[in-house]
């Protein structure tokens, strides 16, 4: 078998895996979707009839326009759900038909395969920045590599067009375009050719125009003005010298090394073969920059991301560890394997597939508690004509599994797929909420949605997906026959 993504196993391949993610997301939208950052956006695109864009992260815009759609055609609440649930699926779907098929680079579609053999938790945080660049990055690397037969305007515009969707989706994506950069770097074809002290150095066009692009829309995401949350993402000199010191101790690494052994072994094994490759053949250079680079981005994610975060979400800090070095293989190692060891490969992607999918289906049993005690809690309530509820952190914690800050938000969007009039709010009190201040919890023209920022209008709800009647909050208490409403 001579080594060729192109053959319509490794299409059918990508088809069928896009296809189970996409049942995947129908099936378990209400798990993907009501959880924290992705209930909050689709929360307030409901409401605001627009879509929310945070953080100059523009890119946003197309995983909500299907949701933005469904809202303006006035579709049941669960249809609204399960089209944002599907819209992340179809955005990158989209992505690697274009990639396979309009620009006819298999090695970078196939490389989007690989970023599903990452996806079990973070399958469940779907509005995920890092695993959507999972797609834009191999998509544009794509671009950088076919620039023979496009017109040298069309194929620098839909460059930049491509380098401005990765980068306005997240920071970090600055990674991931850099490594795309500099493998392509000394690339020949559409190459400038210099002279230096007499040696002819090779630099690839496309590759120099992408980095210039990123200079650009670095300069002018800092002209429009970072946000303080994306200040966080470039330390001090001092927390990097002490984050170094302290490296082993971080709760990023921490999370990294209890997720290793069933998640990172992979992207190890591909590593170490590739620069056992590159050590074989003396392509030093090669091997120094692929190394280097993998143990760089992990110390910076490590640095950047100083907390363990939830079990949930925690592992999409190092997903693009599975670009980094799956680039790499795919493009230097793989075409060097024999028949056997390529049919080899082709049988042991479809069987990390299947285990990727079915670590999907273990994630989501983790989260489904907490979604059928705010089941409980909401019919409950809502038979009893409280539509307004508080709990404390302490009941939080024995009523709700998984501490996550958007319950309020969460219990609305499920409840009031039942209809607007049977929308329920349950509000985790944090250890700032004063209960003094009757504004908050006896007005009964505002709920409380989030500690940061607390009162919210019922007057500016969507009446055609929520209502709140005019009540103040009970609290939500636990009782041996289930759960009961009390007076504050």
């Amino acid at each position: 078998m001579s080594y060729d993504l192109s053959t319509r196993k490794y299409l059918l391949l990508g088809h069928l895996s896009m296809a189970v993610l996409f049942v995947m997301a129908v099936l378990f939208a209400n798990e993907r979707v009501l959880l924290s950052d992705s209930a909050y956006q689709l929360f307030y695109d409901i409401n605001h009839r627009g879509m929310l864009i945070n953080d100059s992260r523009y890119s946003m815009v197309l995983t909500q326009l299907l949701p933005w759609l469904a809202i303006h055609l006035h579709l049941p609440l669960r249809l609204v759900v399960i089209t944002y649930s599907v819209s992340f699926v179809l955005v990158g779907y989209a992505c690697w038909l274009v990639t396979a098929y309009g620009m006819k680079q298999h090695n970078a579609a196939t490389l989007m395969l690989f970023v599903l053999l990452a996806i079990g938790g973070t399958f469940l945080h779907c509005i995920s920045e890092s695993f959507q660049l999972m797609f834009y990055v191999p998509m544009l690397y794509a671009w950088m590599c076919k620039s023979d037969g496009v017109k040298p305007f069309t194929y620098y515009a839909v460059l930049a067009l491509l380098v401005a969707l990765a980068f306005f989706i997240y920071p970090m994506s600055v990674f991931y375009i850099l490594f795309a950069v500099g493998f392509r770097l000394f690339e020949e074809g559409n190459a400038f050719q210099l002279t230096l002290r007499s040696k002819q150095v090779v630099l690839n066009r496309p590759a120099l125009i992408t980095l210039a692009l990123l200079a650009f829309y670095i300069i002018l995401y800092w002209l429009i003005g970072p946000s303080g949350h994306d200040s966080e993402f470039v330390p001090t000199w001092d927390s990097f010298s002490q984050s170094l010191l302290h490296f082993t101790a971080l709760g990023s690494f921490q999370a990294f090394r209890s997720l290793y052994s069933q998640l990172y072994l992979v992207p190890t094994l591909l590593l170490a073969l590739t620069l056992l490759g590159y050590i074989r053949s003396r392509r030093w250079w090669k091997a120094l920059f692929v190394g280097g680079y993998t143990l760089a981005f992990l110390v910076a994610s490590c640095i950047i991301y100083q907390v363990g975060d939830s079990l949930i979400s925690r592992e999409r800090y190092f997903v693009p560890l599975f670009f980094i070095v799956g680039l790499a293989f795919l493009e230097d190692e793989l075409p060097r394997f024999n028949s056997w060891q390529q049919k080899s490969f082709y049988v042991a992607l479809i069987v990390l597939l299947v285990l990727s999918f079915v670590r999907i289906h273990h994630y989501v049993g983790l989260y489904q508690p907490r979604m059928e005690a705010i089941a409980q809690v909401t019919r409950q309530a809502d038979a009893q004509g409280q539509h307004k509820l508080l709990v404390t952190r302490s009941n939080a914690d024995q009523i709700f599994p998984l501490d996550i800050w958007g319950l309020a938000l969460e219990s609305m969007l499920y409840s009031a797929q039942q209809g607007p009039e049977h929308t329920v709010t349950i509000y985790k009190e944090e250890d700032d909420f004063d209960r003094s201040d009757t504004n908050l919890y006896d007005n009964p023209d505002c709920y409380v949605a989030v500690n940061w920022w607390k009162q919210w209008w019922v007057s500016e709800l969507n009446p055609r997906y929520f209502t709140l009647p005019a009540q103040g909050y009970k609290e939500l208490l636990p009782d041996t026959a289930g759960y009961r409403f009390a007076e504050l």
